[in-house]
């Protein structure tokens, strides 16, 4: 799946916005962040590690973000289905390690 992203943490001189190509195997959520043509870096979730999961409706774009490793994960209006995709996979994981 492909989506916008924002990356928001402490330790980022800036933040990191732009798109990234990503895909949930064995519990992991797996990102690769682009530009163009070109990838940026790779970054590998564990999705049990995942914390502060909302789920907003904000000017009337979906935004969902969640937390790990101390930076904020916030994707935004990720089209059609791919909301409830991305949403149903990082719940589902992160309620079934409760």
């Amino acid at each position: 799946m492909f989506s916008y992203i924002e990356i928001i943490g402490n330790d980022l001189q800036h933040p990191f916005m732009g798109f990234v190509d990503y895909e949930f195997k064995h519990n992991v959520f797996s990102m690769t962040l682009v530009r163009g043509m070109r990838r940026l870096s790779h970054i590998i979730i564990p999705l049990s590690e995942v914390t502060d999961i909302k789920v907003e409706r904000i000017y009337g774009a979906d935004r969902i973000s969640f937390t790990y490793d101390s930076k904020e994960y916030v994707f935004i209006n990720t089209g059609f289905g791919e909301n409830d995709y991305l949403i149903d996979h990082v719940t589902k994981a992160t309620h079934s390690n409760s």
